[in-house]
């Protein structure tokens, strides 16, 4: 068995204090499951999870050095260098979308402010879509018509395509600090590429165009031009492609 969960250490095998969960700090998730099946099982953050799936079966086959960056409810991420996933001292490695962008901005539900995810993810763009609806008033936008709650990704992408100005500005704001970001990101890891998934890539270019023109104008000198920014081609059912990578991965490792 392979499972992904937000903030699941492998080394743990639990989930440790996951901030969009009210669950606890540590969920035994690896030995619910080993107790509900007989059966090798092996969990690991969900973004990991992803970039494994990537790896194995998706837009990341043949590269050894890339991020996944999962923008659904918060910003998820894994890393993979030298063809593995790093993982860190505690299972814990990859947690971009909670690197700061604003020293006091936006309250995050990890306790920190101004964490990436609360900019770049649905629930951020969610709220930069009710702040720019309040400065313009609500018929400057056909998103105004949904509370904060119905407010999907998908509504979101979808009214930007159709050339909502507020779903478009919201798109260009979020690309913005993402790109930038991504640039901060590769002077540590020096990646072929990016990977993004989740509700948001459905935007395309709306969000793509503005992550690349940001992520290259900030990049360190050595790495302009070289860095590839992709939009996963899994559906949302073909993500449990990343689980079973790393079930195949963690069996083959405990046969070796």
């Amino acid at each position: 068995l392979g499972m992904g969960a937000p903030n699941a250490s492998h080394l743990s095998g639990c989930m440790e204090t996951p901030p969009n969960f009210s669950w606890g700090d540590r969920i035994p998730l690896l030995d619910s499951l080993q107790k509900l099946w007989d059966l090798p099982a092996f969990i690991t953050n969900d973004a990991n999870a992803a970039a494994l799936g990537e790896m194995h079966f998706g837009v990341a086959r043949g590269m050894q050095h890339f991020v996944t960056l999962t923008l659904g409810t918060g910003l998820g991420s894994g890393i993979v260098s030298h063809g593995s996933l790093l993982t860190g001292a505690h299972g814990m490695a990859g947690e971009i979308g909670h690197i700061n962008v604003f020293p006091d901005g936006r309250q995050c539900n990890c306790g920190l402010k101004g964490c990436l995810e609360t900019y770049a993810s649905v629930t951020g763009i969610r709220r930069t879509i009710m702040d720019l609806i309040a400065e313009r008033g609500g018929g400057a936008s056909v998103l105004s018509k949904y509370s904060y709650d119905a407010l999907e990704g998908r509504r979101i992408s979808e009214a930007a395509l159709d050339g909502d100005p507020v779903a478009r500005e919201a798109f260009a704001f979020t690309g913005k600090i993402l790109g930038i970001k991504m640039a901060d990101t590769a002077a540590h890891l020096d990646p072929e590429a990016f990977v993004i998934s989740g509700g948001l890539s459905k935007a395309g270019d709306l969000l793509l165009d503005p992550v690349r023109e940001h992520m290259e104008a900030r990049l360190f000198a050595a790495y302009k031009g070289k860095i590839k920014v992709l939009i996963s081609g899994f559906s949302s059912a073909e993500a449990v492609l990343g689980p079973a990578a790393l079930a195949w991965e963690g069996l083959a490792s405990q046969e070796s």
